[in-house]
């Protein structure tokens, strides 16, 4: 047996426990999922049923395609949108507004035939990730770069912004509940009387915060969809917490890869005489960029499959403007004995992370900067 088989012996040999645990733990139960979302499952197999749960989650199967086929064409039209050509800026520009309006007819269609309360998931669940991941990295790099700044203190301030993070998740959400309490002497009414304003029912209240703007404003008569379109306030409650817990834990991630950058970078571009903003943009924010691809990566992934916390914070008056599609999948599970659907849910979740994953990878990993 020559050397290089050897060692691939013995690499394959010390994977091995991993691999075991992986395939027990992470692919089995994909494929084990996906035969239960095949049969009704309740408290135990029952009849065999196909794809109609996902029929009934996902409705008609040809808006379905139409999606698919409406999302390649935005795909193709983004692509002939970075060629020269004038005709193939035209000929993009119809090709992504077709595959615009074909993707959005279809899902529309979808909403409309299958289970709507699977695409009001999808949508808190949407409107939770735009809320959250935006001011978790923003908000941590500014913090970082601030504490990377400061000489005396700054392992304090990193044990500081850490504790949300390390602290466990059940006891602060019950205290963030007790926090937005409707109670007109909670700390967040009493904060709201100091400007002025009437107490809030905070996270039992399902009208979205438009809404109670206008009606801040004297303006109590307005379409339904203003409601629709728009977060709640407790859900904004929720994204509070959220952007609280997190936002720390993003923050020590970023402040090691700021320490990380060799001096010299900073010494040069202020020789070449760049002011602070210039040696940010053009040093600091290439030479970090993997690390903001990886904590964006994960949020993405995080705010997904979040679960506990939304749990703990929601309330029956928050209705289902709080309950993203985890929540959906526990209540299926727990609440109606659905494991069948339930299963098929989680699956479509899977899907839509992993896809979102590699178009996150394939849109934001080019920009990433590696090094020479």
């Amino acid at each position: 047996m020559d050397v290089r088989r050897t060692d691939g012996v013995i690499a394959w040999a010390l994977m091995a426990p991993a691999l075991v645990v992986l395939g027990v733990f992470g692919i089995f139960p994909i494929f084990y999922a996906f035969f239960v979302s095949l049969h009704r499952w309740r408290i135990k197999k029952a009849d065999f049923l196909g794809f109609n749960h996902y029929l009934r989650a996902l409705g008609n199967p040809y808006d379905l395609l139409g999606l698919l086929i409406g999302l390649g064409l935005v795909w193709i039209g983004t692509r002939w949108f970075s060629r020269r050509s004038r005709l193939r800026i035209a000929s993009g520009s119809v090709v992504f507004l077709g595959g615009a309006w074909l993707a959005l007819h279809c899902l529309l269609a979808m909403a409309d035939g299958g289970d709507g309360r699977l695409f009001n998931a999808f949508k808190v669940t949407l409107f939770y990730s735009l809320g959250t991941i935006p001011l978790e990295v923003v908000g941590s790099l500014l913090l970082a770069t601030l504490l990377f700044k400061i000489a005396t203190a700054r392992s304090f301030f990193r044990v500081l912004f850490f504790l949300p993070y390390i602290t466990p998740m059940i006891a602060t959400a019950v205290v963030f509940r007790t926090i937005f309490s409707p109670n007109p002497s909670s700390l967040a009414n009493r904060f709201w009387a100091l400007v002025g304003s009437e107490p809030q029912r905070w996270l039992y209240d399902s009208r979205s915060i438009v809404a109670l703007a206008l009606q801040g404003i004297g303006v109590d008569a307005y379409p339904d969809w203003v409601n629709t379109l728009f977060p709640s306030l407790s859900l904004v409650c929720v994204l509070l917490y959220n952007i609280w817990v997190y936002i720390g834990y993003d923050t020590v991630i970023l402040l090691a890869g700021l320490s990380a950058i060799p001096r010299h970078y900073f010494e040069a571009a202020a020789i070449d005489g760049a002011n602070t903003w210039q040696s940010f943009r053009h040093v600091t924010l290439p030479l970090i960029s993997p690390t903001l691809f990886f904590i964006s990566l994960v949020a993405v992934i995080g705010t997904f499959k979040a679960f506990n916390h939304i749990y703990i914070l929601r309330t029956a008056g928050a209705q289902d403007t709080v309950d993203v599609v985890s929540i959906l999948i526990f209540d299926q599970i727990y609440q109606f004995h659905n494991a069948g659907y339930a299963s098929a849910l989680a699956l479509i979740l899977f899907v839509t992370i992993l896809v979102l994953t590699v178009l996150q990878n394939r849109l934001l990993g080019r920009r990433v900067f590696y090094g020479d």
